[in-house]
């Protein structure tokens, strides 16, 4: 591949993720495609992660690494306490609670810190015999940081640290104590003073450190949001009409969510809103709602409470081009985020290919928070409070009208996953 720097010369990188394919999941997709498209711009990775087991798998997502990526591989002390090894996608809310417990109590920052062990271990092999240019290290977890902040201390490597969520701001955020709060917040602030500069992935966010850490340089905290990868939806697109899409509910759901359904999430007031809007109009089908990807025991009998099992069906995690397709045969999207100060900052990866499939997005999400803020400003949908299941009544009503439309192609291309590899590319270029 010719090399996109003006002086010819390419560069090497060592990206450090734990979460990489064949894992699945919205938080592999954002190193996925910065690996795949960083050449281009004159930038080759070498990616050290994690082993290869845990409870959400997509083996699809194999094939999008290029053959140019080199992936190196620790083994992971304790994994056990993150869902290592396992494959359901419908999982028990009290036993992850509980496994939380134990790690938040025993393991900081988190359950991920014994990962780091034979991750350095991996880490000097390489350095032994190789010269990299710079670093980057993606949370969560946090403990990943910890990785880059010894390989800039300890061999003067530029590093960037990229945030994909807040680390004692995220809304699982849960010290057991204030002396865990304490070490939380001073290694947080240890990685964003030390490392060259911090990559978040919402303007909110970066205001929020700013503040947290007033001594950070404005130009030091940079934001570069997720995205979508046009080649994935044009993959989606020759799936579906080679396949006719034949998940029965993958068709016959004009609502959908995908993604995983979190603890947090106001799923209780999605479903209110849907009763309320299912006793006001008689077009009952119109409102069917598919939740594709992990969910919880728990929220299987929400629904079942709110006696909607005929209306709301779940279904397990499936390829990302299947859960693509499945975007381009909705109606209408759904996006759910905790109403919190902690939830105003997330503006969660899956909205961007929600944009770029042009429909209309209900967004039951903190109504002056980030999301909410996008979605109004491309007009992609409607924003519910939510608190108020009447708001959801109202989106439902507003959205399912066979004139509502998502945003305009044009306003969604600055979200290209190409063109944000191109940004993370020349924050590289300038830190070396």
């Amino acid at each position: 591949m010719a090399p996109a720097r003006a002086d010819g010369e390419r560069r090497r990188l060592l990206y450090i993720a734990y979460f990489f394919p064949p894992l699945g999941g919205a938080g592999v997709q954002r190193t996925l495609k910065f690996v795949r498209y960083l050449p281009e711009f004159g930038w080759d990775a070498t990616v050290v992660t994690g082993p290869a087991s845990y409870w959400l798998r997509d083996d699809s997502l194999e094939g999008e690494v290029p053959p140019s990526v080199r992936v190196v591989r620790a083994p992971h002390w304790g994994s056990r306490f993150v869902g290592g090894g396992g494959r359901s996608t419908r999982r028990s809310a009290s036993r992850i609670r509980g496994l939380r417990a134990v790690s938040r109590a025993l393991l900081v920052p988190d359950a991920y810190v014994g990962w780091t062990v034979p991750a350095r271990r991996v880490l000097r092999d390489l350095l032994r015999v190789e010269r990299f240019d710079a670093v980057i290290t993606t949370s969560s977890p946090d403990s990943t940081h910890l990785l880059g902040r010894w390989l800039h201390r300890s061999q003067q490597l530029p590093w960037i640290a990229d945030f994909r969520d807040p680390w004692t701001r995220r809304m699982s955020y849960a010290p057991p104590t204030e002396l865990h709060h304490r070490v939380q917040q001073s290694l947080e602030r240890s990685v964003l003073c030390e490392a060259n500069r911090v990559v978040v992935t919402s303007d909110a966010t970066r205001q929020d450190y700013l503040q947290l850490v007033p001594s950070l340089r404005p130009d030091s905290i940079v934001t570069i949001t997720n995205g979508f990868d046009e080649g994935d939806f044009r993959d989606a697109t020759e799936w579906m009409d080679a396949s006719g899409l034949p998940n029965a509910p993958l068709r016959d759901c004009p609502i959908l969510h995908a993604g995983q359904l979190n603890p947090e999430r106001p799923l209780e007031t999605y479903l209110q809103g849907l009763r309320i809007f299912l006793e006001r109009n008689d077009a009952a089908e119109s409102a069917r709602t598919l939740f594709l990807g992990g969910h919880y025991d728990a929220d299987v009998e929400k629904v079942a409470e709110a006696g909607l099992s005929s209306m709301v069906e779940f279904s397990p995690s499936c390829p990302h081009r299947e859960s693509v397709a499945a975007l381009l045969r909705a109606r209408v999207l759904l996006l759910l985020e905790q109403d919190s100060e902690r939830g105003s900052l997330i503006l969660p990866g899956k909205i961007f290919e929600y944009f770029r499939s042009g429909r209309p997005i209900l967004a039951v999400v903190p109504t002056d928070g980030a999301a909410a803020n996008l979605v109004r400003s491309l007009d992609a949908g409607w924003v519910a409070d939510p608190s108020r299941p009447e708001s959801v009544a109202e989106g439902l009503e507003r959205l399912l009208r066979p004139d509502s439309v998502g945003p305009a192609p044009e306003v969604v291309q600055r979200f290209e996953r190409r063109t944000l590899a191109g940004d993370l590319a020349r924050l590289l270029d300038g830190v070396v």
